[in-house]
């Protein structure tokens, strides 16, 4: 059941995660600012390809589905890693730093509280909360089974993505109501993989793919403000359907080791991706008083380092913990 297609989008879609955390690595001067904004409609969002991809691999994987199973696989190679991943985290800003990004008056709460809401939001560590979120998806998965089964199903999908455009990311729920559309559309792109493969994978289609995704990306950076808005979750729908035409087209063409060696490791880059870009700018603030001035070479070469790195820590845990690792970093 092994589909190497996917295999692939995993590593891809892993590297649009970090290097879309990475542009906040630098500051960019007036000069740049065109390119940061550009970098972020283009590569920030990454996480609508990797729902894109859970929703894929879930239907994909559904003829062996079990509920007890399931559960206890997600329990183990989920929720667990990440209860422990945050636990620095949640002790850093609990009891020494307070956290910007969190509610007002979240701090008058007691410290129980504090750790409790930041588990169920994930909001302690910025790629977490899509645990919170995802975990929603595992909660339904009964009812996605029995969906998926009838044959009328995937016609709430028009409805769903518009659904998508009007409700934006936030608290879990409301970052589940965002992405169900990508999420059931992965699980269409596997119900139909024969017919949708063969349509996304010719060359015309794909061009026209590809010439949406550049229609949609001028038109978010000529007429909408911010860089996560619905333009861009449309953008990144698009993206997913052009990856996954493009890597069937590509094939076996595409199996390199360090690609399945990054596909392997994705969720374990996922979790400990923002502890390593963290340390990296406070040794440059305290090294140079500052984050570094963000360019086009040096952001893409922290994008991969950081990448490297953290495949290099979830290789060596693998090596000294073996299959005990996933309890840690899921993979």
């Amino acid at each position: 059941m092994f589909l190497g297609y996917i295999h692939s989008f995993r590593a891809l879609a892993i590297l649009f995660i970090v290097a879309g955390h990475s542009i906040d690595f630098f500051t960019w001067s007036q000069a740049d600012e065109n390119l940061e904004r550009l970098l972020r409609i283009v590569i920030s969002n990454g996480s609508v390809l990797f729902v894109f991809i859970a929703g894929y691999l879930f239907q994909h994987l559904s003829k062996k589905y079990q509920v007890k199973k399931y559960f206890l696989i997600k329990i183990k190679n989920v929720l667990i890693p990440y209860f422990l991943v945050s636990i620095p985290a949640i002790i850093i800003f609990v009891y020494f730093i307070e956290r910007e990004t969190v509610w007002s008056g979240f701090y008058n709460n007691p410290e129980w509280l504090q750790t409790f809401y930041f588990y169920i939001t994930g909001i302690h560590l910025a790629p977490l909360w899509f645990i919170p979120m995802i975990s929603l998806f595992y909660l339904i998965s009964p009812v996605l089974i029995m969906g998926d089964k009838y044959k009328h199903f995937y016609w709430s999908l028009p409805f769903l993505i518009l659904l998508s455009c009007l409700v934006a990311r936030g608290l879990p729920h409301q970052s589940f109501i965002h992405f169900l559309s990508v999420y059931l559309l992965g699980m269409f792109c596997s119900h139909y993989k024969q017919q949708v493969n063969n349509l996304i994978s010719r060359t015309s289609f794909l061009f026209f793919l590809l010439m949406l995704i550049i229609g949609l990306v001028y038109v978010e950076y000529t007429y909408m403000t911010g860089t996560m808005t619905f333009v861009n979750y449309l953008q990144k729908i698009i993206m997913s359907l052009f990856f996954l035409g493009l890597l069937v087209h590509v094939g076996s063409r595409l199996e390199f080791k360090v690609i399945h060696i990054i596909a392997d490791t994705s969720f374990g880059v996922f979790f400990i991706h923002a502890y390593i870009l963290t340390m990296g700018k406070m040794i440059s603030i305290n090294l140079l008083g500052d984050k570094i001035s963000g360019n086009i070479l040096y952001y893409t070469l922290t994008s991969l380092i950081i990448l490297a790195l953290c495949v290099l820590i979830i290789v060596i845990l693998q090596k000294i913990m073996g299959s005990k690792s996933r309890y840690l970093v899921g993979s």
